[in-house]
């Protein structure tokens, strides 16, 4: 076995005396491992939106991408055994003694994190691509940019309450300063919006959309 290791060592270096390559044993990458982990990587990016957040999304998403634009004032939700959500957009047309009466635009399937498919055609869906779901502090931020390109003047300061349905309540002001050394501040408007900055306009009473 001695005689074996040493034979096989002066055949080594006789190779790299001779100036030929001596070439080691090749590398194995474990790509499974390699591939799982960027799969986990990229599931953990993922988003998983509420219900709630959902419906804001598939509202504005048929917004954007219907013939008419339209924007369906109400939605309506069942969670389904497989843990995805049907999503219904409608309208109120009338309110009788027992019942009330809708106008359905569109039923979706949707799952968490914003794929799903449109019910009617069967078309695949990722409600992410048209819409965002955003924080308070980004929908003041947008307001103000919102108010900006309306009117021509950017309101310096924000303030938000958020509201029991979901909606925050965005108050969009100046401070000034008077005379006498006081404060006091002026209102430049009041934006009520969904998470997905759509809503309304309360001084105005018209619709809203905040999106840049």
């Amino acid at each position: 076995m001695i005689t074996k290791r040493i034979s096989i060592l002066i055949a080594v270096l006789l190779l790299s005396v001779s100036g030929l390559p001596v070439h080691a044993a090749p590398t194995v990458k474990n790509t499974t491992q390699t591939s799982t982990a960027g799969a986990d990587k990229e599931r953990a990016q993922k988003r998983i939106y509420t219900a709630e957040e959902l419906c804001c999304m598939a509202q504005y998403y048929y917004k954007r991408t219907s013939k008419t634009g339209y924007y369906p004032p109400e939605t309506s939700y069942k969670k389904l055994k497989d843990g995805s959500y049907q999503i219904v957009l409608r309208e109120l047309i009338s309110r009788g003694k027992e019942k009330k009466k809708y106008k359905n635009y569109a039923r979706y399937t949707m799952q968490g994190d914003g794929s799903g498919k449109d019910e009617k055609s069967g078309k695949k869906i990722d409600l992410t691509r048209y819409s965002k779901v955003y924080t308070p502090e980004e929908l003041c931020k947008l307001a103000q940019d919102y108010y900006y390109r309306t009117y021509d003047f950017y309101p310096p300061n924000a303030d938000y309450t958020a509201n029991k349905d979901g909606t925050y309540t965005i108050c969009l002001y100046e401070e000034i300063n008077d005379d006498e050394g006081t404060a006091h501040n002026a209102t430049c408007g009041w934006l009520t919006v969904n998470v997905c900055g759509v809503g309304q306009d309360d001084l105005m009473l018209t619709a809203v959309d905040i999106n840049p």
